[in-house]
Parts: structure tokens; sequence; C-alpha cells
């Protein structure tokens, strides 16, 4: 890597870092909640997912572990609803699932990116990468959730049990996953190509 890379690198986590944090401590900006007892449409896996499309599995593993170091702070100290106060003061539903978000985008993209070199391509490629990390985040939120809580489901879900709890859990979180994947198949390439092609214009 030159230096110049390097440069890059470091300015656009440093950016993307900062603004993972301005997500999470300001209301209605990283967190959008729709109901006031239930976790809230999150925004912050947009910054990860761009990360990871940006600057690949290293850059967007350190975003979305900064995003879940956060999230499990923020669990501790200012949980705003039984949910989010219960699973994610768990390390691996806090953790593991938004560096998997940053991870998968950057896999994808990079596996995409091989079949077409046009702008169009790029942009839809983009989307689908947005797409599959959105959709990482909540599968993974909702697998480590059984994983942990079958043996005490109701706690989870009223009424629920280890048979059921996973099944319940998809249909509880299927608006935010669809919200989620949504906004990252339109926020993903909009702005990623933008700053793709920002960083060409730097290369030059």
């Amino acid at each position: 890597m030159t230096h110049k890379n390097s440069s890059y690198l470091i300015s656009i986590l440093g950016v993307f870092g900062a603004l993972i944090i301005l997500q999470a401590y300001i209301p209605m900006i990283g967190y959008i909640r729709l109901f006031p007892m239930w976790p809230a449409i999150s925004t912050i896996h947009l910054t990860v997912i761009l990360g990871g499309v940006l600057l690949g599995v290293r850059g967007g593993a350190g975003l979305g572990l900064l995003w879940g170091v956060v999230s499990l702070i923020k669990a501790y100290t200012g949980a705003t609803d039984p949910m989010t106060l219960l699973l994610f003061q768990n390390p691996v539903i806090a953790i593991v699932p938004r560096v998997a978000v940053g991870v998968v985008a950057a896999l994808v993209f990079a596996a995409l990116s091989k079949a077409a070199d046009n702008r169009r391509a790029a942009g839809l490629k983009m989307s689908l990468a947005g797409i599959c990390g959105a959709l990482t985040n909540t599968l993974l939120v909702i697998a480590f959730t059984w994983l942990f809580f079958a043996g005490r489901a109701n706690a989870v879900v009223p009424g629920a049990n280890a048979q059921n709890l996973g099944w319940l859990l998809i249909t509880a979180f299927a608006i935010n996953a669809v919200a989620e994947a949504g906004m990252a198949a339109v926020v993903t390439p909009l702005l990623g190509l933008v700053l793709t092609d920002a960083k060409r214009r730097r290369r030059r």
C-alpha cells in the first residue's frame, strides 16, 4: 500500500468512525424509532456498508467493530427499550453481527466487481452489497438471540418458547429488516458512486 493510499484509508476511516459515533448518539439520526417499546430501525449500517464497499474487508470490519462496541456501551448506559437492554448487553449479539455487516458487504462487492465495469453495473453491485450487509445484521442478531435465549424465550418475546422463538423474532424484526435493506439498496450506490468518483479524481 502506498503512502497516498494509506492516508486515504486512514482519513476515510476517521470520517466514517466519527459519523458512526454521531449517528449513535444523536436522536433519530442513527436509530429511527417507530414504536416506543421496540428496537429502532438503524441507519448506522449504511456507514459500515459504505466502508466495506470502499475500503474492503478490513475497513468494513473495523467500522463494524466500532459500531458493535458503541452498541454495547449504549445498551449498558442508555438503553431505550427492554429488548435493547436485554439483547445488546451480550457482547456477541452486540458486536459480531455488526462486524459481519462490513465484511459481507465488502466480500459481496468484491465478488461482483469482476462481472462488469460500467457505472450502472457498479451501482447495482453496491446496491446488492448493501442489501446483503443489512440482512446479515438482522439475521445474525436473530440467530444469536435464539442461541443465547432459547432457554428463556419468554423474556425476549412474551409467550415464546424455544421452538418458536426464531420465527417470532423473524416476524417481529420484519419491518426493521425490510426498511434497513431498502435504505441500503438505495443509499449505498448513491453515496458509493460519488465517493468512488472522488477517489478516482484524487488519484489523477
